[in-house]
């Protein structure tokens, strides 16, 4: 269940950086090459933010830490790419606690929520009260 990462600039359309080889199971770990490029386009001072696509094996929505990486890293519109062939798109303007989102998932989960939905149902609850947005397209 290992994940991909482009990171593209929306205006070129070239991809700046890329991880393909990662070896650690729903995560991506940003080479010193990617992360020099995320620090450029941060302190870029023409607003282009980078377009994140990555891919989600799982075929599970945008996690906590994919909408804070998105809100941390300035980047522009997040898109997760699903194997299941749903597809995401993401936004964040905020950071939200990991530990409180995770509450939120455990509780549709108690209220019978499957996984799935547990988190759908929490990205749509979270996105009342803080900066996101989430959308299935």
């Amino acid at each position: 269940m290992l994940e991909d990462m482009y990171w593209i600039n929306p205006i070129t359309c070239c991809i700046e950086a890329k991880e393909t080889d990662n070896i650690q199971e729903k995560m991506i770990i940003y080479s010193s090459n990617t992360m020099k490029t995320v620090e450029n386009y941060k302190d870029n001072k023409q607003g282009v933010s980078l377009l994140t696509l990555h891919s989600h094996p799982s075929s599970f929505p945008p996690s906590i830490n994919d909408l804070n990486s998105n809100f941390e890293n300035d980047y522009g519109l997040g898109v997760i790419a699903c194997h299941n062939g749903k597809i995401f798109l993401y936004d964040s303007h905020e950071k939200i606690e990991p530990d409180y989102y995770n509450l939120v998932v455990a509780n549709n989960i108690r209220s019978g929520y499957n996984e799935f939905d547990a988190q759908i149902e929490a990205l749509q609850k979270i996105s009342k009260h803080f900066e996101i947005k989430v959308k299935e397209v």
